[in-house]
């Protein structure tokens, strides 16, 4: 015999598990075979003497083993902060430190609620797709879903992304670039460098590169979540021979889509007017959900795409959640000065230009472009233009000379400048401004000749003519109201300084460009908002401004760049503009870039109110059109304005034709209303807010474990909101210290409005590091009891009984372990059960627990009300495995039939090519090789369709677990006595 039974629960040298199977040897003896919590087998002796049986929580019910009440609330406490989540309700909502909007959360839900989580967020530009992809990520984390988190940018959003996480979700994100890379790999040469950190966001063009692609296809483990932004990027098209041609970066989205659970792809431009581009991007998410972009129809995109538009979206009283947009062009007439500075430099530009263009010196035309924008920028931008030629031309600067790093540049710049990083664009410009275009000594004399005298009559202009205008206008409003708040965009630094300086010399501005840190950019923001009246910004500065207090905007120039131009605009035009948005362009009348530029906002404007489409429009429009080539080919032709606009307005019409039917034909738009059908949200929202766990309820745990376990906790700055004050220094107890958690924080809040104003606090949340290590320790039942206790009820309650606190889950076909809830169930000593926990008045310490017949008879009873309790407990998680099983089937059986039309209709083609080859051998053509290949193919397809049906048929399995008990209490009546 032996002491050990099946089912125990044992300690021994090597950690503890459960028995599964007890084998008896020859010698008299037994082998216990126990498998611990993390999945090992070990078999022992059960003769060994440091094997011991761990007493269940019934036994030490029965054997009234009571724990203290304080470690018995902090495991209850900790239990519930555990099982926080619900379907219903989302951590991130009082976890970070934003304002988040229904619509984003609408979003997040629809796609937390759906079985494989892989989802397009093709949402307008303005409505936050970075925070609603965020919510998911959090919300996945916080559910134990995710652990490895891909972040897949243009290089110029990566440090965004990055700060966004930070700043907002409290989620520290790793960049890798090729000196991360490099570093990982020189510490651990032998490992994949992308399973180095779980964290990580990359740029498309980084991820590109053979070495890091190759690593990205050859992952063991794959990603939880990834997430492309940008997602129009990735980029595939159809050959006329039905191949595919895929890009760069199409092949990265491939490697991480197959190596990824859940996949969120993030494009406000979803659908440019090309199926077959349209088709691949979406097949990144389900490959057997169209056969050809020829099957794409709306109805088919709505479990796979989320679509806002702001014309379509709703508040609770019916008013559009988006105001209006004024768009107002400003002409400005040129003194004889400089429109003859204008006429002058631009003969200058057209000559050298075409000069570029014979020679094929790209480099040198692009210099021409530069001078161009920077001409109808500001005078002060073109004399510091002239000024960097003529030091370029005296030092002989040729292309050649360009640094390497620009050269590798320049083919992006000039085909995608969107992709590059603010640093690097300027960088690019700086060096092309140093760039020659003739090596022939008495051309270069002469040329710098003329630049002199270029230079001389900018200089000798004293008033700019359109910074007049500006400066008009900005008084006239805050005369009008002085109160007003007006943002000013200028490409270029060189022009900002000159507008601060010069003409603003009275005003304090704020100002915003790219070579700010984000410490300083949020104290001007700050500014701004406060007591500032005029923020002048260039568009290096414009990504991550959210600036919804103003609603007046001047566009001193205009880039060349139809999306910076959208982009500005969604600078104020965004969720929280309670005003019409005043935008002015300020122009040069009678010059081609301007009347081109004018044109374009003009029609775009209209089209918009056309279409029901409030941005992003413009660069949707002039998808294929390249407005610095058309912009400069007119002026190297000298071709008149007139004729010019004419040919873009053409342009234009036909395209807008082409967005109108795409809009109409190939694309979903969700309507977004709180007033009526989705005013359900609201409910999330409310039950997210003030559900199951409040700050209260965090900072009571933190204070009472702080208490028991030598911590402490001390207020850094009184205020009104407690007696205490709102902002801490948190000394932590020993046991915590370590790994993730600091010994000490400095500054910490419970209080998420304070977290929201002051980013350097630490925001003591539930998913902060220190709050998840304390509900680990609580749980851990070797380091704290807390699993007994004795409490006594309410008069008018019904006892006496025992209280069984269960956690319930179920676990995925894909093994997945979802636990959903935390369920009491009362057990009176008359045996009948609730759902219901009786209200409380007291649990008392072991010391005070005497011996009564009541409390005899509970612990006598404890078995026969722990088996009542344990069949409810089944009864329940049944219950609720059986809802998400039928859900699960349902959203199983949508994707078996996609799965089984797209085989079906490749095996078929495969089967017609096969037939067709083995005709013509009959015939006597050796197709030998071409039937070999056929059949081969089918088989692939054939084996392949088998593993993915196969696969989808273990998804659709949902089995309940085992319920666990978490805690008991024995209960008493208020009663004297029964204590």
């Amino acid at each position: 015999m032996t002491d050990f039974a099946v089912g125990d629960r044992v300690m021994f040298a090597g950690g503890r598990g459960e028995i599964t199977k007890i084998e008896k040897r020859p010698n008299g003896g037994h082998l216990l075979h126990v498998y611990t919590s993390e999945g090992q087998l070990h078999k022992l002796p059960s003769g060994l003497p440091h094997i011991e049986r761990i007493d269940s929580i019934v036994d030490r019910l029965a054997a009234r083993q009571i724990d203290s009440p304080i470690h018995h609330d902090l495991r209850e406490r900790a239990t519930r902060l555990d099982l926080a989540y619900r379907y219903d309700r989302f951590l991130s909502l009082t976890n970070n430190r934003i304002e988040i909007e229904p619509y984003q959360v609408q979003a997040a839900y629809e796609i937390l609620n759906s079985y494989d989580h892989r989802y397009l967020i093709g949402d307008e530009v303005g409505l936050g797709k970075t925070i609603e992809a965020g919510i998911v990520t959090e919300e996945l984390i916080a559910r134990g879903r995710a652990q490895r988190v891909l972040i897949v940018a243009p290089a110029p959003l990566t440090v965004q992304w990055q700060q966004e996480m930070r700043e907002k979700f409290d989620r520290n994100f790793v960049i890798y670039d090729r000196e991360t890379v490099r570093t990982h790999r020189n510490s651990h040469p032998n490992q994949n460098v992308w399973l180095q950190e779980d964290l990580i966001i990359t740029s498309i063009d980084f991820a590109k590169q053979d070495d890091v692609l190759e690593a990205l296809r050859n992952l063991d483990v794959p990603w939880d979540l990834a997430v492309f932004d940008e997602a129009h990027h990735l980029t595939a098209r159809r050959g006329s021979d039905e191949s595919i041609e895929r890009t760069q970066r199409y092949t990265v989205g491939e490697a991480v889509a197959e190596n990824s659970d859940a996949l969120l792809l993030l494009t406000g431009t979803p659908h440019k007017g090309k199926s077959d581009q349209f088709y691949f991007m979406v097949n990144l998410l389900d490959p057997y959900r169209f056969g050809h972009e020829s099957q794409i129809h709306p109805d088919e995109l709505d479990d796979l795409m989320i679509r806002r538009l702001k014309e379509d979206m709703y508040e609770t009283d019916g008013t559009r959640m988006f105001p209006e947009k004024n768009i107002e062009a400003l002409g400005v007439e040129m003194s004889p000065a400089e429109r003859k500075l204008y006429d002058d430099v631009t003969e200058y530009i057209r000559e050298y230009y075409n000069l570029a263009q014979q020679e094929e010196n790209k480099a040198a035309g692009f210099t021409m472009v530069i001078y161009q924008k920077r001409l109808v920028s500001s005078i002060y931008a073109i004399q510091k233009s002239l000024e960097n030629r003529m030091r370029a031309i005296q030092n002989d600067a040729v292309a050649e000379d360009l640094p390497d790093d620009v050269q590798e540049l320049i083919p992006r710049y000039s085909t995608e400048p969107e992709t590059l990083t603010d640093a690097e664009r300027e960088r690019v410009e700086e060096a092309l401004e140093t760039v020659t275009v003739t090596l022939n000594q008495s051309q270069i004399q002469e040329e710098l000749d003329r630049v002199k005298q270029l230079w001389r009559q900018a200089k000798s202009i004293k008033t700019d003519s359109k910074a007049q205008m500006l400066k008009q206008f900005v008084d006239r409003i805050l005369t009008n109201d002085s109160d007003e708040k007006i943002l000013i965009f200028t490409e270029y630094t060189d022009t900002l300084e000159y507008l601060r300086d010069q003409v603003f010399a009275d005003h304090d501005i704020a100002q915003v460009y790219g070579d700010l840190d984000q410490d300083r950019r949020r104290q001007e923001m700050a500014d701004f908002e406060n007591e500032k009246n005029i923020m002048i910004a260039t568009d290096a500065a414009q990504e991550g401004l959210n600036l919804q207090f103003a609603h007046i905007m001047v566009n001193f120039d205009l880039p060349w760049s139809p999306t910076r131009i959208d982009q500005r605009m969604g600078r104020l035009h965004r969720y929280g503009q309670e005003r019409t948005v005043e935008i002015r362009n300020l122009f040069f009348k009678d010059t081609r870039e301007s009347e081109i530029l004018n044109l374009l906002v003009e029609k775009t404007d209209q089209i918009e109110s056309d279409l029901g489409m409030r941005s992003d429009v413009l660069g949707r429009v002039l998808e294929d059109v390249d407005l610095d080539d058309t912009i400069m080919a007119a002026i190297a032709e000298d071709r008149p304005t007139d004729e010019v606009v004419a040919d873009i307005d053409e342009t234009i019409e036909e395209r807008k034709n082409a967005l109108e039917t795409v809009e109409n034909e190939f694309l979903i738009r969700d309507r977004f209303d709180l007033s009526d059908e989705d005013d359900e949200i609201l409910d999330v929202i409310e039950r997210s807010q003030h559900g199951d766990v409040s700050e209260d309820d965090i900072e009571v745990l933190v204070r009472e474990f702080f208490d028991e376990f030598d911590g402490d906790i001390r207020g850094v700055r009184p205020g009104p909101a407690r007696a205490g004050g709102d902002v801490f220094q948190l000394d932590v107890p020993n046991v915590l210290s370590g790994d993730q958690v600091a010994g000490r924080y400095e500054q910490a809040t419970f209080t998420r409005q304070v977290a929201m104003e002051e980013d350097d606090v630490d925001f003591i949340a539930l998913d902060h590091p220190l709050v998840q290590s304390l509900i680990e320790f609580c749980l851990d039942s070797n380091r704290i009891d807390g699993q007994v206790a004795v409490k006594v009820a309410s008069d008018g309650e019904p006892a006496p009984g025992i209280l069984f606190t269960y956690r319930l889950g179920y676990v995925s076909g894909a093994g997945e372990a979802v636990t959903e809830k935390l369920v009491p169930l009362y057990v009176t000593s008359e045996s009948e059960v609730s759902t219901r926990k009786p209200e409380f008045v007291d649990t008392l310490p072991p010391g005070e627990v005497g011996s009564t017949p009541t409390l005899d008879q509970l612990t006598s009873m404890a078995e026969d009300l722990h088996s009542i309790a344990e069949m409810e407990a089944w009864e329940q998680v049944e219950s609720f495995a059986d809802e998400a099983r039928e859900e699960r089937e349902r959203e199983v059986e949508i994707k078996r039939q996609h799965a089984e039309q797209h085989f079906e209709e490749e095996i078929s083609e495969w089967e017609e090519r096969l037939e067709s080859y083995e005709q013509q051998d009959e015939q006597g053509k050796d197709m030998s090789a071409p039937i070999g290949n056929a059949k081969r193919e089918l088989e692939s397809l054939r084996r392949e369709r088998d593993e993915e049906l196969a696969r989808l048929e273990e998804e659709k399995h949902v089995t309940p677990e085992e319920p666990e008990l978490m805690t008991t209490s024995l209960v008493l009546d208020n009663q004297p006595g029964e204590r």
